[in-house]
């Protein structure tokens, strides 16, 4: 009989300890609170579908001891789609509140988008200073209105890369998806970065750091990355067809995060107009008349 009360109890404080176990997989849990104006707008962090807005929030639980997300995507049809990054991290039962207001998308607007494809997972991607989201398995899509004011430049950057910086220059059509490439390369140690913006007012014009090409003028500058720690450049030179090489010295050095603006002004150059046979045939006929007085005396 004593054996049967042991059994039991020792089946029932078996039974006990399985849910203590159970809440002890996966770690500690906290929340964000997502709030948003739209019911039935979709919540993503990262590519993980988290559930709807229902009556104007969300309650997403993570785990405090898990990989973090970096960002979250609202998005609903008719309205524009919501991203930022998330910067904030609960502790165990703490909440953090997110706000994601929706704009409803212009009426007509047509949508094209590009599609960056990237070499570190986790990048982030800004369109002039907008930011787009995260590289995610290699690429990231990004919807833009085709009636909309065009993006200029795109930028990507990662810790411990080279942030990689380009002019936008194609422009996708309604239902068009238009590619880039981006190749980022990993830093030096230690190499902070600066930049100069170059601006021009020919378009394609080629700059030279010394004489390290540099890249063309699109949309009327140029965006150079340096290290603030490495040899700095002395001379800049700017050039293009039909007109006046840019010189000058480089005297203005960028701290980190800092960027200096050089201003290159290109002058045509000027060409001596060919002399025209009407004032070829008068030179001739000057010099004959001269010969005929000189052979008369």
């Amino acid at each position: 009989m004593r054996m049967n009360y042991a059994m039991i109890l020792g089946i029932m404080l078996v039974a006990g300890m399985i849910p203590f176990a159970s809440a002890q997989i996966g770690g500690d849990i906290g929340y964000y609170a997502v709030h948003c104006n739209v019911d039935g707008a979709k919540v993503y962090f990262d590519n993980d579908l988290k559930g709807e807005i229902k009556d104007g929030r969300l309650l997403v639980e993570v785990y405090v001891t898990g990989t973090p997300y970096t960002t979250i995507s609202v998005e609903a049809d008719g309205y524009e789609t919501y991203t930022t990054r998330i910067v904030e991290y609960p502790a165990k039962g703490e909440t953090i509140d997110i706000t994601a207001t929706l704009q409803q998308a212009p009426i007509g607007g047509d949508m094209g988008a590009y599609l960056v494809k990237c070499n570190v997972q986790g990048a982030q991607v800004y369109f002039d200073n907008d930011y787009k989201g995260a590289i995610q398995n290699g690429e990231l899509l990004v919807s833009v209105y085709t009636t909309g004011t065009p993006y200029k430049t795109i930028s990507v950057q990662a810790e411990g890369y080279e942030t990689y910086t380009a002019a936008i220059t194609q422009y996708p059509a309604k239902s068009e998806t238009v590619t880039i490439d981006v190749a980022l390369q990993q830093s030096p140690i230690g190499g902070d970065m600066g930049a100069y913006l170059v601006t021009c007012n020919v378009q394609g014009a080629q700059v030279y750091f010394d004489n390290d090409y540099k890249g063309a003028i699109q949309n009327g500058e140029l965006l150079v990355s340096v290290y603030v720690t490495g040899t700095p450049y002395q001379t800049i030179r700017v050039q293009a067809d039909g007109y006046q090489t840019y010189s000058a010295s480089i005297t203005q050095y960028p701290a980190q995060g800092e960027t200096v603006t050089i201003a290159a002004t290109l002058t045509p150059v000027t060409q001596k107009a060919p002399l025209s046979p009407l004032c070829a045939l008068g030179a001739l006929g000057v010099l004959g008349a001269l010969l005929v007085l000189r052979r008369k005396n």
